[in-house]
């Protein structure tokens, strides 16, 4: 059941540097191999026990937030909600959900508390190690390394450095911001110095 996995999962190394492995914890658990059309962020949070909603969080300047409390399940048919801006791209939109589901599973304790609330904004320059940790998280669950550096050797050939980064946003569903950040993040075999 999920609520095993969430306890074995909060139990693990949770650093900067275990994220890769927690990633591949969360693909290995939902028995996710093919993700040719995007890790299905929206399926894990889904049998994760979480209702997913769109909304204008524009006035607020916010990409995402989670909320996980008692009083949202009259309202929601559940505790735990997660909500994207509705005018963000939908690579964006991935990218939020499997940030906020890191701080669901590294950040939250349903043992030890009944509410928890986050917000993402990128509009915002935070440098807590919570947040790097849910960005590290969220780029290795939606762009393994392996599989990344894979279809990088694949796509290499094309015309263009825009035709490759378009190529892996589209494999992977997420933003050319983020396929150029885990081009830098990997760097193997200085692929850095090829795109530049």
């Amino acid at each position: 059941m999920c609520r095993e996995f969430v306890k074995k999962i909060r139990e693990e190394e949770k650093n900067i540097g275990n994220m890769p492995e927690r990633a591949n914890d969360v693909l290995k658990y939902f028995h996710i191999k093919d993700i040719s059309s995007g890790v299905p962020i929206i399926e894990i949070l889904t049998k994760l026990g979480f209702k997913i909603y769109q909304s204008d969080l524009s006035a607020d300047g916010l990409s995402a937030y989670i909320a996980v409390d008692p009083k949202l399940k009259n309202i929601f048919g559940s505790n735990k909600i997660t909500c994207v801006h509705s005018e963000d791209n939908i690579g964006h939109k991935r990218f939020a959900l499997a940030h906020e589901l890191a701080h669901y599973l590294f950040d939250f304790n349903e043992d030890e508390n009944l509410y928890y609330y986050d917000t993402y904004s990128i509009k915002e320059k935070n440098d807590k190690i919570e947040e790097k940790r849910a960005n590290i998280f969220a780029a290795n669950l939606l762009m393994p390394k392996e599989a990344f550096i894979e279809k990088f050797k694949e796509y290499k050939s094309l015309r263009s450095k825009a035709d490759i980064v378009n190529a892996l946003e589209q494999y992977f569903l997420v933003s050319s911001t983020s396929v150029l950040k885990r081009l830098r993040e990997l760097d193997i075999n200085g692929y850095n110095n090829y795109m530049e």
